[in-house]
C-alpha cells in the first residue's frame, strides 16, 4: 500500500509539473509573439523596412512554435489548428508584400491572434 501511495504522490507531481511547465512554455511563446508583433507595426509605421522584416521573421517562427508550445491542442483540436493555420497564411500574405505592408495586414495579424484568443484564453 505504501508503495503504491508514493507511486501515486510521484506521478501526480510529475503530471503537475509537466502542466505548469506547458503553460510557462505556451506563455512564453504568446508573449513573444505579442512583443515581435508590436515591434513590427513600430517599425512598419516608421518604414524601417529591414528591421520590420526581421520582426515579421520571428512572427513566422513564433507562429510554428504555437504548435510545439501546445502539441495536443494542435493535434486534438481542430478549430485551433485552424486558427493557427489562418495566423500563418495571414503573415504569409504579409511577407509577400515585404515593405509595402499596410496597417490593414497588421490589422489581420492582430484578427487571427484575437480570434483564437476569444475561444481559448
Amino acid at each position: 500500500m505504501t508503495i503504491s501511495l508514493a507511486f501515486g504522490v510521484a506521478l501526480g507531481v510529475n503530471v503537475n509539473r509537466y502542466f505548469a511547465e506547458q503553460h510557462e512554455r505556451s506563455t512564453a511563446v504568446m508573449v513573444l509573439l505579442q512583443t515581435h508583433l508590436q515591434s513590427w507595426e513600430i517599425e512598419t509605421q516608421a518604414k524601417h523596412c529591414e528591421q520590420a522584416t526581421l520582426e515579421l521573421k520571428s512572427l513566422h517562427f513564433l507562429a510554428h512554435e504555437i504548435a510545439v508550445a501546445l502539441p495536443l491542442a494542435d493535434a486534438q483540436d481542430q478549430v485551433f489548428h485552424q486558427d493557427i493555420e489562418r495566423l500563418k497564411q495571414v503573415l504569409n500574405l504579409a511577407s509577400d508584400k515585404q515593405c509595402s505592408v499596410s496597417m490593414s495586414e497588421i490589422k489581420n495579424v492582430r484578427d487571427a491572434c484575437d480570434e483564437c484568443h476569444r475561444e481559448y484564453r
